[in-house]
Order: C-alpha cells, then sequence, then structure tokens
C-alpha cells in the first residue's frame, strides 16, 4: 500500500479538524432551532407555529375590503400570534378590528387621512388637533406609523407629537432615518421609540450605535427584512451575533403593507420562524414576543 507523505498528513488532519467544526457548528444551530420550535410550542399544542406578536402591521382601506375581520383573526390563529399592532389609513380599520378583537389588536393612532398624507402630513398643522381629538377617545395606544426623513426633523408637527406622546405616555412607531431618532430624543430623552425596518437602513454598526446611544427608549422592529435576514440561507452569522448581543431590543413584525402581504403572512410567518430558529432558544422568544410585551407596557 502506497504510504501517505508526511506533509500530506498534516493537511488531511486539520481539513478533517475545519470538516468536524463546520459539522459541530451546524449541529448547534439544528439543536437550537429545534428545542426553540419545541419549548415554544409545547406552551401551545394546538399551535402550527411557536407564538409570536407581530409588532406592527396595518389594515387600510383596501384590507378592510379584501380580508374581513373574520378571515384576519383566522390567520392570526393559524400562525399563533397572540397579539398585533395595528395601525391604519384611514383609522376606521383599526378601529373595527380593535373592537372585533380587543384582546388582540393593540392600535396605533396614524396621522394619514389617505396615503397621500404619506409624504406631506409634517407640514399639515391640523393634524395636531386631529391626534388630539383622537387620543382623548382612549381607543389608542400609541402613535405611528410617522414616515419622515432628515430634511423635516424640525417639523413643528413632529414636535407636537412627541409632546402628545410624552402627555400621554404613549409609545410611538417611526419610520425614518437615524437623524429623525435623535430629533425625537432631543424632544423627549424618555420617548418610547420603536423604529422600524431595522432602522430603515439596516446596517449593523448604525443600529448598534444608536442602540448604545439610547439603551432604555429605542426598541427596533425587523419587519420586511427577513429576505435579507436570510440571504444565504439561514440567518447571517453577524446578525445572529447581533440579534444575541442586543436581546431585550428587537421585535419581530411582518407589516402588512398591502393587501397582498396579508395573502402572503404565512409565508412571511414562515420566513420568520426560519431566521428565529437560528438563534438559541431564550433569544428567540425574547424576540417573538417577550421583548414586545416590555416595548407595549402588557403583560399578556
Amino acid at each position: 500500500m502506497q504510504k501517505i507523505p508526511a506533509g500530506w498528513k498534516t493537511t488531511l488532519s486539520k481539513t478533517m479538524q475545519i470538516k468536524q467544526a463546520n459539522i459541530l457548528v451546524a449541529s448547534a444551530f439544528f439543536s437550537a432551532g429545534v428545542f426553540y420550535q419545541a419549548n415554544a410550542l409545547a406552551q401551545n399544542p394546538n399551535a402550527s407555529h411557536p407564538m409570536i406578536w407581530d409588532a406592527h402591521s396595518h389594515y387600510a382601506k383596501a384590507d378592510t375590503e379584501a380580508v374581513s375581520h373574520d378571515e384576519v383573526i383566522q390567520i392570526l390563529d393559524r400562525n399563533n400570534v397572540q397579539k398585533i399592532l395595528i395601525t391604519s389609513t384611514p383609522n376606521s380599520g383599526t378601529l373595527k378590528l380593535a373592537k372585533f378583537a380587543p384582546n388582540r389588536i393593540i392600535p396605533f393612532l396614524s396621522v394619514y387621512r389617505t396615503k397621500a398624507d404619506k409624504r406631506d402630513w409634517m407640514h399639515r398643522i391640523e393634524v395636531l388637533d386631529e391626534a388630539k381629538k383622537a387620543i382623548a377617545t382612549g381607543r389608542y395606544v400609541g402613535i405611528g406609523e410617522l414616515h419622515i426623513f432628515a430634511k423635516d426633523k424640525k417639523s413643528p408637527v413632529l414636535k407636537g407629537l412627541v409632546e402628545l406622546a410624552k402627555e400621554h405616555q404613549m409609545p410611538m412607531l417611526i419610520h425614518g432615518d437615524a437623524e429623525i431618532i435623535d430629533e425625537i430624543f432631543s424632544i423627549d430623552p424618555k420617548a418610547r421609540i420603536l423604529w422600524a425596518h431595522l432602522g430603515t437602513q439596516p446596517k449593523i454598526s448604525l443600529l448598534k450605535t444608536m442602540l448604545d446611544k439610547y439603551p432604555d427608549n429605542l426598541w427596533i422592529d425587523t419587519s420586511v427584512r427577513d429576505k435579507q435576514l436570510l440571504a444565504t440561507g439561514r440567518l447571517d452569522s453577524q446578525w445572529r451575533e447581533f440579534f444575541m448581543d442586543y436581546e431585550t431590543r428587537f421585535l419581530v413584525a411582518i407589516d402588512t403593507f398591502s393587501v397582498n402581504r396579508w395573502k402572503t403572512y404565512d409565508s412571511v410567518v414562515k420566513d420568520i420562524h426560519h431566521w428565529l430558529g437560528d438563534l438559541p432558544a431564550g433569544v428567540a422568544q425574547k424576540l417573538a414576543h417577550e421583548n414586545a410585551k416590555t416595548f407595549f407596557a402588557l403583560e399578556k
């Protein structure tokens, strides 16, 4: 039998060590995912998925016409979504859904009358009186989603809404850049902010800087970023490490920004569970629902 040269033996040994290490890493990922699924499902044996709270969704006029109240609840039940933040244009969709399922809906006040208001609400001073009257009804627990960027950060309407949120101890859902987050905290250092879409600029270095700057009052939702997180077929290793380092600061979310998004809700939830399964079970459960309980100040 031909002898293997000594140099080759060393190379082969190192190769086997690398393969074994890769197998151990893959096994750890798989075990974490299985444990997360098994542990979460044990809490609700009738569910097809571990429980989540959807921290960012909508039920706009077109949605109300295409997806009934009953169908919404069926979708939530099927995906084991215990609670869902709803904000709508107009607000009638939110209010009707909240009346239909008060224990499931977390109603946020939208300041948009139509989709067109998304562009220029920050220049319409009447928004403040409208918001005051809506909040006075007691039917809302937060304000947003607010779409606004750096060029409009000195809007008196934004300032007024932040002050209203402070007065009524309401959290805010913000779709904007880092400059807007800074501006809000300059108005109210104790504001409670949920930053949408992994900060709208999903760069780990930026998000880390912002989370460190506001350690007690800033949370971030993961909505519409699932495909990016799963670009390699599993949770990107850098995002995995980041989520683990800041495990109490992220909330999973679906964001039903269109009728089609409601129609594909099951698929989006499947993607979320895919990347949650690559996290340690305790971390996954924090992102899935425990952090939402903290942010919304709800016990159940």
